[in-house]
């Protein structure tokens, strides 16, 4: 089945999970940090979070998709009506609409390129978990070192090599010689990219999985 009433349960929980971290954590740490340290604590508590356990509790990628346009289009709205969540969301980067848009976009590709890809004990799951783990974890880490390092956003050093390490570490660990690769990708378009990290580090990644993982 596509949806299941456990499905449901968990949509529920995971939901209100989200929100939790995004209503009121994050505006707590937004209090005692920044608000880029805010945004970056949403991404790995609560995009992160759900993507690490979501193919263990719902019998298919559906509800995690359609949950994260849900949120996307909920994201856009405040923008477009002036009603801004302004201890994370920034007039200048829509840096969390993007973040919501490619967890839904790569887990759907990888549902219709791959149909069987949702079970744990197989490989091509993680086509399409590792770069939504470096969406979430890597970059999110690289954002937080820089923070505190440079005092301002910005692409430098230390906070590369810090996302090179988390994306290098997960994806020998999860796919062997191509993860790890793959995690140096991440690492490369996050520091030069022109367009915004969000759809960069898992899309490039992505793709370098699927087509060395599934077809080679």
């Amino acid at each position: 089945m596509l949806l299941t009433i456990n499905d449901i349960l968990w949509g529920v929980i995971l939901t209100l999970w989200v929100m939790f971290v995004t209503l009121y954590l994050s505006k707590i740490i937004a209090k005692k940090t920044t608000v880029y340290v805010a945004r970056k604590s949403i991404h790995m508590l609560g995009g992160g979070v759900v993507a690490v356990i979501s193919p263990y509790l719902f019998s298919s990628p559906l509800l995690p998709i359609i949950l994260s346009y849900i949120l996307s289009g909920y994201l856009i709205f405040h923008r477009k009506e002036g009603k801004m969540l302004n201890w994370f969301q920034d007039t200048e980067n829509q840096g969390e609409v993007y973040f919501t848009f490619s967890f839904g976009t790569i887990l759907l590709l990888s549902w219709l390129i791959m149909p069987n890809f949702w079970d744990p004990g197989i490989k091509y799951l993680y086509i399409a978990l590792l770069p939504l783990f470096y969406m979430a974890f890597g970059d999110g880490v690289t954002g937080i070192i820089r923070n505190y390092v440079y005092k301002k956003r910005i692409k430098g050093l230390w906070g590369s090599l810090g996302m090179l390490v988390v994306c290098t570490v997960l994806g020998y660990f999860l796919l062997s010689i191509y993860g790890l690769i793959s995690g140096i990708l991440a690492t490369i378009v996050e520091r030069i990219g022109k367009i915004d990290d969000n759809i960069l580090v898992p899309f490039v990644p992505f793709v370098f999985l699927l087509v060395t993982v599934k077809f080679f």
